[in-house]
């Protein structure tokens, strides 16, 4: 699967619009897979290449802002859109939303991030889910975000706007905490760790350490939008019939959570046109295959080969 994947990744392009992003090695690449028994595997460069999370930490800031108290109903809406990650309906005061369409674009997730009172909560939150005591804030990529993040300012400020931030700090500290989110730094050995939580409901060892409630609200999210406007496309081509439960980042990493099975990481640098992972999407495919459960419903292997003929044709 690795060297498959590795093949199949002849194009795509660094994140540029994040400066500090065009600065990894664009030859690493590394999987990482793990089970509810503790056992875990890993090909390439699953835990020697530090990268930072950027969307992926998405459900985590859900669900941290629903382990906080915060509703749902409160954070966004949870309809699936076909819209651009960095893009959502409340920005266009014709359309009367008050809230983002969802909370695993940038509006839901600043929205989100607006339950951090302080970040050093959120990180150590992070740390126990990696389990890695030494998790840290990238700072030169956080730096480089910040001075490029105009789009997300704008979000932040409707957001005041539209009454989901009761004043402008609360604004500003709800886009700069969710930017610093982003910029923490993670293996994905890390997080897939973290993935493990979620699959095992919230459960660490013995421990119930997140309300499964929130755990499933952060799945069900990561089925109708974790891959973007590609989400439905490359859920057919993954799962078949059932859910696909990703989250992609620009930063090339690409989770995916097998409810009570286990989860897996990928990682590789290069972006399609939507911002995830080339190597990441075309591994999810044979793994979803490999380590879904048994009998599944999916396209036959003629019909997943043609569909991703016409998309290198594309």
């Amino acid at each position: 699967v690795y060297e498959w994947a590795n093949s199949m990744a002849s194009y795509g392009e660094l994140a540029s619009y994040i400066p500090e992003l065009t600065k990894v090695d664009a030859s690493k690449s590394a999987i990482v897979i793990g089970d509810l028994k503790e056992n875990i595997l890993d090909v390439g460069n699953g835990v020697d290449v530090r990268v930072s999370i950027q969307s992926v930490i998405k459900p985590f800031l859900y669900i941290y802002a629903l382990e906080k108290g915060v509703p749902a109903n409160q954070i966004s809406f949870i309809e699936a859109t076909a819209l651009k990650f960095n893009t959502d309906a409340v920005m266009q005061p014709d359309q009367r939303k008050n809230l983002p369409g969802h909370p695993l674009n940038n509006a839901g997730a600043i929205s989100s991030a607006g339950s951090i009172v302080n970040f050093d909560d959120f990180i150590n939150f992070m740390r126990v889910l990696t389990d890695n005591d030494n998790l840290e804030v990238m700072v030169n990529v956080f730096e480089s975000e910040m001075q490029t993040n105009g789009n997300n300012r704008a979000i932040s400020q409707r957001l005041l706007e539209t009454g989901r931030f009761s004043n402008e700090n609360s604004s500003d500290k709800a886009l700069e905490y969710y930017t610093k989110a982003c910029a923490i730094g993670v293996t994905a050995y890390d997080i897939t760790n973290a993935c493990l939580v979620l699959a095992n409901g919230g459960r660490k060892g013995n421990q119930q350490i997140i309300k499964e409630d929130n755990i499933v609200r952060a799945i069900n999210a990561m089925n109708t939008y974790g891959l973007y406007e590609h989400t439905g496309e490359i859920s057919l081509l993954a799962a078949g019939a059932r859910a696909l439960s990703c989250k992609s980042g620009v930063g090339g990493l690409i989770i995916n959570v097998d409810p009570g099975r286990g989860a897996f990481c990928t990682y590789g640098p290069k972006l399609d046109s939507a911002g995830n992972s080339v190597f990441g999407k075309y591994a999810l495919i044979p793994l979803n295959n490999l380590l879904a459960a048994p009998n599944g419903m999916r396209l036959s292997s003629e019909e997943i080969i043609r569909s991703l003929s016409k998309e290198l044709v594309d």
